[in-house]
Protein backbone atom coordinates (compact mmCIF):
# COMPACT_ATOMS: atom_id res chain seq x y z
CA UNK A 1 0.00 0.00 0.00
CA UNK A 2 1.39 3.74 -1.05
CA UNK A 3 0.12 5.98 1.47
CA UNK A 4 0.47 9.99 1.24
CA UNK A 5 0.88 11.86 4.75
CA UNK A 6 0.72 15.47 5.29
CA UNK A 7 -0.03 17.44 7.92
CA UNK A 8 -0.45 21.12 9.60
CA UNK A 9 -1.76 23.09 6.43
CA UNK A 10 -2.75 26.23 8.71
CA UNK A 11 -5.07 27.77 6.39
CA UNK A 12 -2.33 27.79 3.46
CA UNK A 13 -4.22 27.36 0.33
CA UNK A 14 -1.13 28.48 -1.80
CA UNK A 15 0.79 25.42 -0.40
CA UNK A 16 -2.19 22.96 -0.85
CA UNK A 17 -2.91 24.04 -4.34
CA UNK A 18 0.45 22.98 -4.81
CA UNK A 19 0.70 20.32 -3.07
CA UNK A 20 -1.97 18.74 -5.21
CA UNK A 21 -0.63 19.94 -8.44
CA UNK A 22 2.41 17.64 -6.96
CA UNK A 23 0.55 14.53 -6.55
CA UNK A 24 -1.13 14.85 -9.57
CA UNK A 25 0.31 11.70 -10.95
CA UNK A 26 1.78 9.95 -8.37
CA UNK A 27 -0.24 6.51 -8.08
CA UNK A 28 -1.24 5.91 -4.28
CA UNK A 29 -3.99 3.94 -2.08
CA UNK A 30 -5.05 6.30 0.77
CA UNK A 31 -4.26 10.20 1.35
CA UNK A 32 -4.28 11.29 4.97
CA UNK A 33 -4.12 14.41 6.34
CA UNK A 34 -2.59 14.60 10.02
CA UNK A 35 -4.91 17.60 11.34
CA UNK A 36 -4.94 21.45 11.56
CA UNK A 37 -6.72 23.02 8.78
CA UNK A 38 -7.20 26.26 11.08
CA UNK A 39 -4.73 28.72 12.74
CA UNK A 40 -2.45 31.27 11.03
CA UNK A 41 -3.43 31.71 7.66
CA UNK A 42 -6.93 32.85 6.29
CA UNK A 43 -8.11 29.96 3.82
CA UNK A 44 -9.36 27.39 5.98
CA UNK A 45 -12.94 26.58 4.44
CA UNK A 46 -11.60 26.74 0.76
CA UNK A 47 -9.17 23.79 2.07
CA UNK A 48 -11.42 22.18 3.71
CA UNK A 49 -13.77 22.00 0.19
CA UNK A 50 -10.74 20.99 -1.58
CA UNK A 51 -10.20 18.37 0.97
CA UNK A 52 -13.86 16.96 0.76
CA UNK A 53 -13.78 16.59 -3.41
CA UNK A 54 -9.92 15.00 -3.03
CA UNK A 55 -11.94 12.65 -0.31
CA UNK A 56 -9.01 13.32 2.14
CA UNK A 57 -9.19 11.04 5.14
CA UNK A 58 -8.74 13.23 8.04
CA UNK A 59 -7.11 13.82 11.64
CA UNK A 60 -8.69 16.16 14.25
CA UNK A 61 -5.80 18.78 15.00
CA UNK A 62 -5.54 21.05 18.02
CA UNK A 63 -6.29 24.07 15.92
CA UNK A 64 -9.27 22.25 14.45
CA UNK A 65 -10.27 21.35 18.17
CA UNK A 66 -10.32 25.29 19.07
CA UNK A 67 -12.18 26.39 16.44
CA UNK A 68 -14.88 23.87 17.17
CA UNK A 69 -14.40 24.78 20.70
CA UNK A 70 -14.72 28.98 19.34
CA UNK A 71 -18.25 27.36 17.57
CA UNK A 72 -19.18 25.50 20.64
CA UNK A 73 -18.71 29.05 22.72
CA UNK A 74 -16.24 27.24 24.89
CA UNK A 75 -13.58 29.96 23.73
CA UNK A 76 -13.40 33.21 23.47
CA UNK A 77 -12.21 34.84 19.44
CA UNK A 78 -10.18 37.44 20.87
CA UNK A 79 -8.07 35.52 22.91
CA UNK A 80 -7.33 32.90 19.60
CA UNK A 81 -7.09 36.61 17.66
CA UNK A 82 -4.33 37.48 20.35
CA UNK A 83 -2.58 34.40 20.14
CA UNK A 84 -2.56 33.35 16.59
CA UNK A 85 -3.33 36.15 14.56
CA UNK A 86 -7.03 36.83 12.20
CA UNK A 87 -7.11 34.16 10.92
CA UNK A 88 -9.61 33.25 14.02
CA UNK A 89 -11.34 36.66 13.50
CA UNK A 90 -14.80 36.27 13.07
CA UNK A 91 -13.73 32.86 11.40
CA UNK A 92 -17.12 30.73 12.75
CA UNK A 93 -19.40 33.30 10.12
CA UNK A 94 -17.17 32.32 7.34
CA UNK A 95 -17.26 28.55 6.98
CA UNK A 96 -19.69 26.41 5.01
CA UNK A 97 -22.01 24.08 7.21
CA UNK A 98 -21.11 21.40 4.80
CA UNK A 99 -17.68 22.03 5.63
CA UNK A 100 -18.44 22.62 9.61
CA UNK A 101 -20.23 18.83 9.26
CA UNK A 102 -17.24 17.80 7.18
CA UNK A 103 -14.62 19.15 10.15
CA UNK A 104 -17.10 17.26 12.80
CA UNK A 105 -16.13 13.69 10.95
CA UNK A 106 -12.49 14.22 11.84
CA UNK A 107 -11.01 11.23 13.76
CA UNK A 108 -8.91 12.10 16.73
CA UNK A 109 -6.74 8.76 16.01
CA UNK A 110 -7.56 6.02 13.90
CA UNK A 111 -5.14 2.61 12.84
CA UNK A 112 -5.25 -0.25 10.31
CA UNK A 113 -2.95 -2.75 9.15
CA UNK A 114 -1.20 -2.93 5.65
CA UNK A 115 0.94 -5.55 4.68
CA UNK A 116 1.58 -6.95 8.09
CA UNK A 117 2.12 -3.65 10.14
CA UNK A 118 -0.03 -1.92 12.49
CA UNK A 119 -0.38 1.65 11.56
CA UNK A 120 -1.27 4.56 13.95
CA UNK A 121 -2.29 8.17 12.57
CA UNK A 122 -2.62 10.84 14.80
CA UNK A 123 -1.96 14.88 15.09
CA UNK A 124 -0.02 14.68 18.51
CA UNK A 125 1.29 11.20 20.13
CA UNK A 126 0.37 8.45 21.31
CA UNK A 127 -0.73 9.26 24.93
CA UNK A 128 -2.23 12.60 23.48
CA UNK A 129 -3.24 13.05 20.46
CA UNK A 130 -4.19 16.27 19.88
CA UNK A 131 -1.93 18.24 22.26
CA UNK A 132 1.35 15.93 22.34
CA UNK A 133 4.79 16.49 20.92
CA UNK A 134 7.78 14.49 19.68
CA UNK A 135 10.33 16.04 18.12
CA UNK A 136 13.83 14.29 16.45
CA UNK A 137 15.05 15.19 20.59
CA UNK A 138 12.29 14.78 22.76
CA UNK A 139 13.14 12.21 25.33
CA UNK A 140 10.70 9.26 25.00
CA UNK A 141 10.19 7.71 28.97
CA UNK A 142 7.34 4.65 28.46
CA UNK A 143 8.22 2.64 25.15
CA UNK A 144 5.57 0.59 26.40
CA UNK A 145 2.74 2.81 24.76
CA UNK A 146 4.40 1.89 21.51
CA UNK A 147 3.76 -1.81 22.18
CA UNK A 148 2.56 -3.74 19.04
CA UNK A 149 2.60 -0.73 16.86
CA UNK A 150 4.82 -0.51 13.80
CA UNK A 151 4.47 2.78 12.42
CA UNK A 152 3.12 5.88 13.72
CA UNK A 153 2.12 8.75 11.66
CA UNK A 154 1.91 12.50 13.71
CA UNK A 155 2.53 16.10 12.69
CA UNK A 156 2.06 18.94 15.11
CA UNK A 157 5.67 20.22 15.65
CA UNK A 158 5.85 21.25 11.76
CA UNK A 159 9.24 19.02 11.92
CA UNK A 160 10.59 16.72 9.50
CA UNK A 161 11.44 13.59 11.54
CA UNK A 162 11.60 9.56 10.73
CA UNK A 163 12.26 8.09 14.32
CA UNK A 164 13.06 4.59 15.17
CA UNK A 165 12.72 3.53 18.34
CA UNK A 166 14.42 0.91 20.15
CA UNK A 167 11.57 -1.61 20.54
CA UNK A 168 11.10 -1.62 16.69
CA UNK A 169 8.33 1.41 16.58
CA UNK A 170 9.54 4.09 14.28
CA UNK A 171 7.59 7.30 14.63
CA UNK A 172 6.86 9.67 11.26
CA UNK A 173 6.49 13.23 10.99
CA UNK A 174 6.02 14.58 7.20
CA UNK A 175 6.65 18.02 9.03
CA UNK A 176 4.08 21.01 8.09
CA UNK A 177 2.46 21.44 4.64
CA UNK A 178 1.14 25.02 5.04
CA UNK A 179 4.10 26.52 7.95
CA UNK A 180 7.53 24.73 7.94
CA UNK A 181 9.25 25.67 11.26
CA UNK A 182 12.36 23.63 10.60
CA UNK A 183 14.39 25.50 7.71
CA UNK A 184 13.76 22.69 5.82
CA UNK A 185 10.58 23.69 3.59
CA UNK A 186 7.11 22.59 3.78
CA UNK A 187 6.66 18.74 3.01
CA UNK A 188 4.53 15.78 2.87
CA UNK A 189 6.11 12.16 3.06
CA UNK A 190 4.69 9.05 0.76
CA UNK A 191 5.49 5.58 3.07
CA UNK A 192 5.54 2.08 1.02
CA UNK A 193 4.10 -0.74 3.04
CA UNK A 194 5.27 -3.12 0.73
CA UNK A 195 8.71 -1.96 0.40
CA UNK A 196 9.20 -0.43 3.36
CA UNK A 197 10.24 2.57 2.33
CA UNK A 198 9.20 6.27 2.20
CA UNK A 199 10.23 9.82 1.07
CA UNK A 200 9.73 13.16 2.11
CA UNK A 201 9.15 15.58 -0.34
CA UNK A 202 9.32 19.34 -0.41
CA UNK A 203 6.68 21.65 -2.24
CA UNK A 204 7.61 24.67 -3.73
CA UNK A 205 5.38 27.28 -3.89
CA UNK A 206 5.00 31.57 -4.21
CA UNK A 207 5.58 32.58 -0.83
CA UNK A 208 4.25 36.26 -2.41
CA UNK A 209 0.73 36.11 -1.91
CA UNK A 210 0.55 34.74 1.48
CA UNK A 211 2.49 37.43 2.66
CA UNK A 212 0.17 39.75 0.60
CA UNK A 213 -2.53 38.74 2.68
CA UNK A 214 -0.72 38.83 5.75
CA UNK A 215 0.20 42.45 5.22
CA UNK A 216 -3.91 43.03 4.48
CA UNK A 217 -5.42 41.28 6.95
CA UNK A 218 -3.09 41.63 10.07
CA UNK A 219 -3.28 44.72 11.84
CA UNK A 220 -0.68 44.36 14.32
CA UNK A 221 3.03 44.68 13.09
CA UNK A 222 4.58 42.23 15.97
CA UNK A 223 1.79 39.48 14.43
CA UNK A 224 2.73 40.20 10.70
CA UNK A 225 6.54 39.96 11.54
CA UNK A 226 6.17 37.10 13.27
CA UNK A 227 3.63 35.00 10.62
CA UNK A 228 5.75 35.88 7.89
CA UNK A 229 9.28 35.48 10.03
CA UNK A 230 8.13 31.47 10.32
CA UNK A 231 6.93 31.23 6.95
CA UNK A 232 10.44 32.23 5.48
CA UNK A 233 12.93 30.59 7.78
CA UNK A 234 15.96 29.71 6.20
CA UNK A 235 13.79 29.72 2.59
Amino acid sequence: MKIIFFSDVHGNRYAVEQFFKDIKNISYDRLIFGGDVFGYYYEADKILSIFREKKVQCLLGNHDRMFLDLLEGKREEQELVKRYGNSYKKVSSKISIDNIEFLYSFSDRFEFEADGLRLVFLHGTITDSLNGRIYPDTVIQNFEDYKGINIVFSGHTHHKMIRKLSNGCTIINPGSLGQQRDGKGCSYIIFDTNLLSYEIRIVYYDLKPLITDIMEIEEKAEMKEKLIEVLCRNR
